[in-house]
């Protein structure tokens, strides 16, 4: 008690052993040479924890297009309207940012002449391709020329 060995009444004549101790000074030694070493350590794996967390918790939050001012996109319909509805409605102009994440957007709808802007989360929206299959057909087929009877009778096929 308080650095000094107890007396007890009845065992007056018993002597405590002293178990081996490090003394200050080596200790504190121990532990500037290793804290640091374990402190490191800990940072290491708080990081790497950090980085595999993030990757599991994004995996279904990420963004999949990041769009530019002047984009073409498709908004989800989200009306609650019975069977046959139109999914997607469109298309829409990106105007810009509406938050600084990307997630929501401010959007106009491409033939509004009033050029409402609306906004729209980046999960109900896509980006809108033109019918690139339709586009690559008019380009293939000229228009035909109407052939002449004569030119046919003289060549002498029919």
């Amino acid at each position: 008690m308080y650095g000094r060995q107890p007396v007890l009444p009845n065992e007056e004549g018993l002597i405590i052993e002293q178990y081996k101790t490090y003394e200050t000074e080596t200790w504190v030694n121990y532990l500037n040479r290793y804290i640091p070493l374990l402190h490191k350590k800990v940072l290491k794996n708080i990081t790497t924890a950090k980085e595999y967390q993030k990757t599991f918790y994004d995996k279904g939050r990420r963004v999949k297009y990041d769009y530019k001012d002047g984009d073409l996109v498709l908004r989800k319909n989200l009306e609650k309207t019975t069977f046959p509805k139109v999914l997607w409605n469109g298309p829409y102009v990106v105007v810009g940012k509406n938050n600084r994440e990307g997630t929501s957007w401010k959007i106009i709808k491409q033939d509004d002449p009033r050029l409402w802007v609306t906004t729209a989360n980046v999960r109900h929206m896509r980006p809108y391709y033109k019918n690139q299959v339709e586009d690559s057909m008019l380009q293939v087929i000229k228009p035909i020329k109407p052939v002449k009877s004569t030119t046919l009778l003289k060549g002498g096929i029919m």
